[in-house]
């Protein structure tokens, strides 16, 4: 399935009818999900309503445009909560591994980029079902393995004592 069907197919069950671009951040790169997005709206398959908000058309002649902006508002709102949440509790449960590898990192100036590939594993994750997440510290380690400046091996033994930390801390 090309990314314009799985856009439509992930719009559909949707009871609002409200996708925000930032539903899409897993299907794919920036520019093709612009792409995909322009191609359905010529089609009238959805329609764009604000900057990074798209609805069904029949959505939009049910409820208006104005509820359907309410509902996008409320999601994005519930979204930058959520993710000030995570980055509060990431900075609270910062791991004596997590303050070295950062260190490390800042050390020889290497950050985490994401590849396709990563993006890829994401998204199959996410459609699989599992709620498999990494966290900053994860990121780094792949970076630093990447680099050449960790051996595997000792990515995988951090990122075990890392991630036993935490449980100890929740």
């Amino acid at each position: 399935m090309d990314i314009q069907g799985r856009i439509f197919q992930s719009i559909r069950p949707r009871r609002d009818g409200v996708l925000l671009r930032s539903d899409l951040s897993a299907i794919g790169g920036r520019s093709q999900v612009s792409v995909a997005l322009s191609a359905l709206c010529a089609k009238g398959l959805i329609q764009r309503i604000e900057r990074g908000v798209y609805v069904t058309p029949q959505k939009l002649a049910l409820l208006g445009k104005q509820v359907l902006l309410d509902k996008a508002h409320q999601r994005q709102a519930a979204l930058r909560q959520k993710l000030s949440m995570l980055q509060r509790r990431e900075a609270l449960t910062l791991t004596p591994t997590a303050r070295h590898v950062d260190a490390l990192a800042k050390r020889l100036g290497i950050s985490y980029t994401p590849t396709f590939g990563d993006r890829w594993a994401i998204a199959v994750t996410r459609l699989a079902g599992d709620d498999v997440s990494s966290d900053r510290t994860d990121d780094l380690l792949v970076a630093l393995t990447r680099a050449g400046k960790l051996s595997p091996t000792d990515m995988a033994k951090m990122a075990i004592e890392h991630h036993r930390m935490l449980r100890a801390h929740v």
